[in-house]
């Protein structure tokens, strides 16, 4: 597969919404982090296709606001949608190229950017996973996050953006995962991605924006605003 493809498949498919897997044995113990389904991911469905902005926003929440309660008890289905409609089409201006070129770079060397992204969930760091498929009728990237690799059924535990509540697996050994009804089966663990400089200051934009001001406002209350009394003439 060449770069420019790759750009022009991933272009393409994150215009078009979110709809490499590799064996590879590493041996190890179990490395996670203690993120939740429940709690820490988004509530609202990924139908519109916005995978790659829920599983972003929701990693950086989990490890900027350690101290806070968990996203869905801070952040409204209300805010969580307009958060990741406009975090994906950051994505999809500015970001596309990045991934792809990163891709493309590791393609040849799978295991290496596989170490690394081991030792992110070693760092208790949920990770991005891109997956894609590419069929009769073009391709569809779809992306996860990685939060426990489990080395002896060498599978990971995601948080996939299609299932608001269930605890997903993806088996690196069986090449394939499928989601809601489509299958994919090649796999970017793109880590340049995880604490991009640019996406990291959109996220922070859009949770002062959203989330920040509003609860600020909750707290403060309704303002009040005395009764302007107009003088009378005799």
């Amino acid at each position: 597969m060449t770069g420019q493809f790759f750009v022009r498949l991933a272009r393409w498919a994150a215009l078009v919404g979110c709809g490499l897997f590799l064996g590879l044995g590493v041996a190890g113990s179990q490395v996670q982090a203690n993120f939740r389904i429940g709690e820490d991911s988004f509530s609202i469905s990924n139908a519109p296709g916005y995978c790659f902005a829920m599983v972003a926003f929701s990693r950086w929440y989990y490890l900027s606001k350690e101290s806070a309660p968990p996203l869905r008890k801070v952040v409204s289905p209300i805010a969580q949608q307009r958060i990741a409609r406009e975090l994906q089409e950051f994505y999809s201006r500015n970001l596309i190229k990045i991934q792809a070129d990163y891709c493309n770079l590791n393609h040849s060397k799978p295991s290496e950017s596989f170490r690394r992204f081991l030792l992110g969930l070693l760092g208790g760091d949920p990770q991005i996973v891109l997956l894609m498929n590419k069929g009769s009728q073009g391709a569809v990237l779809h992306a996860v996050l990685a939060y426990e690799w489990v080395p002896e059924r060498n599978s990971l535990k995601i948080y996939d953006p299609n299932y608001t509540k269930e605890e997903r697996f993806l088996d690196l050994d069986r090449k394939l995962y499928t989601s809601l009804d489509i299958s994919y089966n090649s796999i970017c663990f793109p880590e340049v991605l995880n604490d991009h400089p640019g996406l990291v200051n959109h996220m922070q934009r859009l949770y002062v924006r959203y989330v920040a001001k509003r609860e600020d406002q909750r707290l403060a209350g309704p303002i009040f605003r005395p009764a302007i009394r107009q003088s009378q003439s005799n």
